[in-house]
């Protein structure tokens, strides 16, 4: 896509969220930054996105995919400097693969690809001293990224991360409407089975969970697949658990 602004215009932070606003889904959101931000570097550059997500290290966009192959480098080795990054929230620059004397085994590898020159950039969290994730940056020329197109990238890091964050936390979001959604659908089929046993037995509600739990158990069935199935052989046909919504 061609954007209208770049990194230094006025109009770039409400870029990125119309950016945002203007795509179908996150992964495709985060495909367009890659895209855009690779537009603002020089000739030769890659761009990927990392963050830390239950403790690991994992790319979640990369504008093609040599990026994603050398980030996996750094996960694989242990070692580079997209996760210092991660770790200390910091700046790193290579300027030369074949000669950076740290994280020899990532520059080796990464050489071997054709990669010559790496920078990453932490993405803060506004007001916060903690980072959302890290920009990795990569070209096929030796010191390809000067000090202007650091000092851009920076602005660049800072604008979007804002933006990166918004996104998660809407996937995030979404990720918990969803399992709401699970949950509430598993509890109405375990209470009309509850109140098929009921019926059945003339019991109490606690009994007659007792006795769903008890049956779960013994052929060795979560109670809710137990219930869907004592719904279905009374109703004659399968309660349907994925569409359920909650009452407004």
């Amino acid at each position: 896509m061609t954007s209208p602004f770049t990194t230094s215009d006025p109009a770039w932070p409400d870029g990125l969220l119309g950016l945002l606003l203007s795509t179908d889904t996150f992964e495709t959101f985060l495909h367009e930054l890659t895209a855009l931000t690779v537009k603002a570097l020089p000739e030769g550059s890659m761009c990927g996105i990392t963050v830390a997500r239950d403790s690991k290290a994992a790319t979640i966009a990369s504008s093609d995919d040599l990026t994603l192959a050398v980030d996996r480098i750094q996960y694989r080795t242990g070692e580079g400097p997209c996760l210092d990054t991660l770790s200390g929230g910091g700046i790193h620059y290579i300027t030369d693969t074949s000669a950076e004397p740290r994280w020899r085994a990532f520059c080796t590898e990464a050489f071997a690809h054709g990669v010559r020159s790496c920078l990453s950039l932490p993405l803060p969290l506004m007001g916060s001293a903690g980072i959302v994730g890290g920009y990795n940056l990569y070209n096929t020329h030796p010191d390809a990224f000067d000090d202007d197109a650091q000092t851009r990238m920076r602005a660049f890091a800072s604008n979007a991360a804002g933006t990166v964050a918004l996104a998660l936390r809407i996937t995030d979001q979404s990720r918990v409407n969803t399992d709401l959604r699970n949950t509430l659908a598993s509890r109405s089929v375990i209470d009309q089975a509850i109140g098929i046993i009921m019926a059945q037995q003339r019991c109490s509600a606690a009994n007659a969970f007792a006795l769903l739990s008890r049956a779960s158990q013994n052929r060795n069935l979560k109670v809710r697949d137990l219930a869907a199935e004592i719904v279905t052989t009374v109703g004659g046909q399968e309660p349907d658990l994925d569409t359920f919504e909650p009452s407004a």
